[in-house]
């Protein structure tokens, strides 16, 4: 099978093999065996950016033999501002979601939550995550203290 693409949506298409390698890759510190097979796709498409006549778009690793987004396009794509946006989006997000169910299990017990059925735990527990969701809108992490933790 083949697949035509034009110049434009191979860079598009790029841009998003780097956004799912980001989302892959980003927080390991060594490469995952189970993610392979995406990393050996990243590099079959990347490997035609001279015949797509966008070269300026990747560039050969000569120590790691692999070829990786180029210095211009990493820090001007498009898709940087997404992934900043979503880690930015999914930080608040789970700071909400922890600390209400962190609260929620505090404020009714292990053995009252483990009873509830999904739709009263999703309503109690949004209950919690209005407050937090409030201080935060207002406040970012200014109010955050730990104890024993400098002040």
């Amino acid at each position: 099978m083949n697949i035509d693409l034009s110049r434009e949506e191979y860079e598009l298409l790029v841009e998003m093999i780097y956004t799912a390698d980001y989302v892959y890759c980003a927080y390991l510190s060594e490469r995952d065996q189970s993610r392979e097979k995406y990393h050996l796709l990243q590099q079959k498409i990347m490997s035609y950016a001279n015949q797509f006549k966008k070269g300026n778009l990747v560039e050969w690793d000569e120590e790691s033999k692999q070829f990786m987004p180029s210095k211009d396009f990493a820090e001007k794509a498009p898709s940087v501002q997404f992934i900043e946006d979503f880690e930015i989006n999914t930080f608040w997000e789970q700071l909400i979601d922890r600390l209400a169910i962190r609260d929620l299990f505090n404020h009714y017990g292990e053995d009252v939550v483990s009873q509830m059925d999904e739709k009263e735990f999703f309503l109690k527990r949004s209950q919690f995550r209005e407050k937090y969701e409030e201080e935060f809108e207002k406040n970012g992490l200014q109010n955050i203290f730990f104890s024993g933790v400098m002040k």
